[in-house]
């Protein structure tokens, strides 16, 4: 069946139960709960650096979804459930909703259009045909928002470097995401890219994008910052939070060569110092600092090179 009737409301969370005791009187495909105390006790298990840019409050309710079959039975069905809930619980209100799912991966693959990084790069989802005009070309299925290059972290380290030739350069990509940065060091001309990520989903997501960018000379792992990392490298790209950043310095040399590199982004601009200072700490010097929108990109090196 590709139509569905949607039915869409809040509860407060004392109400819930009342939902859940009877849900099952009423005719239904299914439905799904949305609530921000299950959230929260979930990010509470996750590093901080892969929850920086999720923001969820507990106000006390619950969203709930629930589907019928679109046909008059189902309208009949739906239509009992909210009558229920009317009765039941003061103030109830609620939306229907008519769900087309017939074409839902063509409707989906709108929202997501190629783009432009910087003058040189071009970022397109593998089903679109675009004219190149000579940029530097990267297919992303985007399985994840965060490293498809929208966001202020990614493109800065990606403007950063594409004029650069990293030509027979070894690259370590932390926080690899979608492994953008790791496929545009390939296409730079890296020797070998190394590319990192603490959540499964990152390297499964990564692999495919590495494959859809015939970019083979890149390994990915997982890996909790360096646990895994068995190398040195040229560069260092590190897309990751501030404070995670900090803990990564007290490490990196023994990672980086000697006149290597750090490109350092995912820093929300009032931490600049608190990175930078890490990294006077540690004997390296900052090189430059550049930022977009409240966030900053900061690259550095081993002191006296």
């Amino acid at each position: 069946m590709d139509n569905f009737l949607l039915i869409k409301f809040e509860l407060d969370r004392q109400d819930s139960d009342i939902f859940r005791d009877n849900i099952d009187r009423f005719d239904h495909l299914g439905f799904e709960e949305d609530d921000p105390r299950e959230k929260l006790a979930l990010l509470a298990d996750l590093p901080e650096w892969e929850v920086s840019d999720i923001n969820i409050e507990d106000k006390g309710k619950i969203s709930y979804g629930v589907y019928f079959e679109d046909s008059s039975h189902g309208q009949k069905e739906m239509d009992k459930l909210a009558g229920f809930l009317q009765e039941k619980i003061q103030e109830f209100s609620f939306e229907t909703i008519h769900i087309d799912n017939s074409n839902w991966e063509d409707e989906w693959k709108k929202t997501y259009t190629s783009f432009t990084i910087g003058e040189k790069i071009l970022v397109k989802p593998s089903w679109e045909e675009v004219n190149e005009n000579g940029k530097i070309v990267i297919e992303i299925d985007p399985k994840m928002a965060f490293g498809t290059g929208t966001h202020e972290t990614t493109s800065l380290c990606m403007e950063y470097v594409e004029n650069e030739d990293f030509t027979g350069k070894k690259i370590l990509d932390i926080g690899a995401g979608t492994g953008i940065l790791s496929i545009l060091a390939s296409k730079l001309g890296a020797e070998k890219v190394d590319a990192c990520d603490i959540d499964q989903v990152a390297v499964d997501n990564a692999l495919d994008n590495i494959k859809i960018n015939n970019t083979p000379i890149i390994d990915v792992f997982t890996s909790d910052l360096f646990s895994n990392v068995n190398d040195k490298y040229d560069v260092i790209f590190a897309n990751i939070l501030a404070e995670i950043i900090v803990r990564m310095l007290e490490d990196v040399e023994n990672y980086l060569n000697p006149d290597g590199r750090l490109i350092l982004s995912g820093i929300i601009e009032k931490n600049i110092p608190m990175v930078s200072d890490k990294i006077d700490q540690i004997g390296f010097e900052v090189i430059d600092v550049i930022t977009k929108g409240e966030w900053a990109l900061i690259s550095a090196r081993k002191k006296d090179v």
